[in-house]
């Protein structure tokens, strides 16, 4: 399969100085399905987790969540490994047949696909989980996903979006509730790509994004920067416009623009009718979202923020594409993505094998430029893949990375707990009571130490 990606992969998340921790990611590595002539779609399950069954019906959408214990402090970056499909039995200790050793020396041919998100969660972390857990489940279960048709796959990966958003009614209820007693106001970006062979599929709503390190020469000694998704800004002439089509408004706040949340007073009781007092409240600085179930439009049926995703697809080519970076706004908001692929370009040619992950590398950076500039640093997520050209020289490693060929098969990515994968970083606490990391600090020692804390 030389089509086949070969990637080094890392991530990072951190709480920053918020209260909550709000950021999620998921990475998902499996199988392709291979369609039978009763089964065009198959479901195919992630290792150690349940079975959820959704329709790929919009508005029927059944959807089963388990519970997680979601934790205010930042947490590692986890990716899921498909087990492998073989029926082998780890108790049996008898000799294996010559169709059994014949068997293990078959090369397997299924092809392999990746999955790769970042939710940036706000008024509450319910509906980044939800989507965390539910998504992916829904997207490839929608009629046309694993076509070979560009079109028909980034208008399942549409309604996959719109099917996770309209699945979240069912768990409202069992959401938080406001500090004055409404229905949650949780709500998450969510950009996404998937790989499959040459083809990188994106889709995106909110104001995360996904950005591509281009080397377009050999001679060149920094990288272009490719934009690949777009911020939904309330303020954007085709948001604004949709905004008030559908009857909502737009409205700065501490000079943000954000989309009004049309409510009763609170004090109302009752119907609403035409003398009722509603109060325009400038509530949020994103146009599209998955979840902000309030502002649905029951005139129009539709909902305000609206949850269908910006969809793209672009054929990846190692040579010239050297780097994809999923980030959330905590980190683009301290980081021009120029500066991020080039900070990924020259952290692989001066850091060596022990050094922290390029995802790491950018992600405690853009702590640091919040806290120079005496701000409360958000939330700040990264995913980093670095492409491989095949049978071109070795990937650098560091810590907490992986290398992915997509052409070999998921039984071959090492597991998590393997050599690179630790996804955390064991911290140590100082005499002065804080816990810090022990490392360099993008390329400047202080004393073998690193802050954690912010």
């Amino acid at each position: 399969m030389d089509d086949a990606m070969i990637f080094r992969m890392s991530a990072f998340s951190e709480q920053g100085g918020r209260k909550y921790m709000e950021d999620v990611v998921e990475i998902r590595l499996e199988y392709e399905p291979t369609p039978t002539p009763a089964e065009d779609y198959p479901n195919s399950q992630r290792h150690g987790g349940p079975g959820k069954a959704e329709s790929e019906a919009i508005k029927q959408t059944q959807s089963e969540t388990h519970g997680h214990e979601v934790s205010a402090k930042s947490t590692p970056a986890t990716a899921a490994w498909t087990e492998s499909l073989s029926d082998g039995n780890s108790d049996n200790i008898s000799a294996p047949t010559s169709d059994q050793k014949d068997a293990e020396n078959l090369v397997d041919t299924r092809r392999s696909v990746a999955f790769f998100a970042v939710f940036d969660g706000h008024g509450g972390r319910e509906a980044a989980h939800f989507a965390r857990e539910n998504l992916w489940g829904l997207l490839k279960r929608q009629r046309g996903f694993w076509s070979k048709d560009h079109s028909e796959v980034c208008a399942a990966l549409r309604k996959g979006f719109i099917a996770c958003h309209h699945a979240m009614w069912k768990e409202l209820p069992e959401w938080p509730k406001t500090i004055t007693g409404l229905p949650s106001t949780s709500g998450t970006t969510a950009s996404v790509i998937v790989i499959r062979g040459v083809h990188m599929y994106v889709a995106h709503v909110g104001d995360s994004a996904v950005v591509v390190g281009v080397k377009e020469n050999d001679s060149d000694i920094t990288l272009q920067a490719l934009e690949v998704t777009q911020d939904h800004k309330p303020e954007l002439p085709k948001e604004k416009e949709r905004i008030e089509r559908l009857g909502g408004s737009v409205m700065k706040k501490s000079g943000v623009n954000r989309v009004v949340w049309k409510r009763p007073r609170l004090t109302h009781n009752g119907p609403v009718r035409r003398s009722t007092v509603i109060d325009q409240i400038p509530f949020l600085a994103v146009a599209r979202s998955l979840g902000d179930l309030w502002s649905y439009d029951f005139y129009s049926g539709e909902f305000v923020v609206s949850p269908e995703p910006d969809t793209t697809v672009m054929t990846l080519d190692p040579k010239r594409h050297r780097y994809i970076i999923l980030g959330s706004d905590g980190l683009w908001n301290m980081m021009p993505p120029k500066n991020a692929v080039n900070m990924c370009y020259s952290h692989d040619k001066m850091v060596g094998p022990k050094g922290m992950s390029c995802a790491r590398r950018l992600g405690c950076t853009a702590l640091l430029f919040w806290k120079e500039r005496m701000l409360r640093a958000d939330n700040t997520t990264v995913i980093v893949l670095a492409l491989q050209e095949r049978g071109g020289p070795p990937i650098p490693m560091h810590r907490d990375e992986i290398v992915v060929d997509m052409a070999t098969g998921i039984d071959h990515v090492p597991g998590p707990g393997t050599t690179y994968n630790t996804c955390e970083v064991p911290k140590a606490e100082h005499e002065d009571g804080m816990f810090y990391e022990e490392d360099e600090v993008f390329g400047e020692e202080h004393e073998g130490w690193t802050c954690l804390e912010w």
